[in-house]
């Protein structure tokens, strides 16, 4: 069960700089930022974006085969008057006959893990007014999207 929101308004700009810091060391993974110079202001528990950002990075590090050099990108931007956060990797994919199933609580492609985090994740950018959603290549990479309302 999740916390209730503490819902504050929120420098976007700074919080996805503040997770590219966290990963941008990453061993085997090049990690790169595209920020929007707009100021992306929105209304959001801080905490719980910061968990959705380091869930989605983790999941990009995690999905990337131990035998290639890892590519992530991570941006943000404004589109149609909303903050458009994406992770993009260059990982093994999400496979088509599990794609329905990636939002769901307990489900994971991994050895480890709980596959809590993209349902909590669906959950914290939901109650923030938003909405995620990925696209993705078997042995191509995946794309996450988060798409917040911009304030004001």
């Amino acid at each position: 069960k999740m916390p209730i929101a503490n819902n504050k308004q929120l420098q976007l700009n700074e919080l996805v700089q503040n997770a590219y810091n966290l990963f941008k060391e990453e061993e085997n993974v090049q990690v790169s930022l595209n920020l929007t110079e707009e100021d992306c202001q929105i209304f959001a528990d801080k905490t719980q974006i910061m968990r959705v950002l380091n869930n989605l990075l983790k999941n990009a590090v995690q999905a990337i085969p131990e035998d290639q050099p890892g590519r992530i990108r991570l941006s943000l931007q404004v589109h149609n008057k909303k903050a458009l956060i994406q992770v993009s990797d260059n990982g093994i994919g999400i496979p088509i006959e599990q794609e329905e199933d990636i939002f769901i609580p307990n489900f994971t492609t991994k050895s480890s893990g709980t596959g809590i985090g993209l349902a909590m994740s669906k959950t914290i950018v939901e109650m923030a007014k938003g909405s995620i959603y990925f696209e993705s290549e078997v042995n191509k990479g995946t794309d996450f999207f988060v798409e917040l309302p911009l304030l004001g």
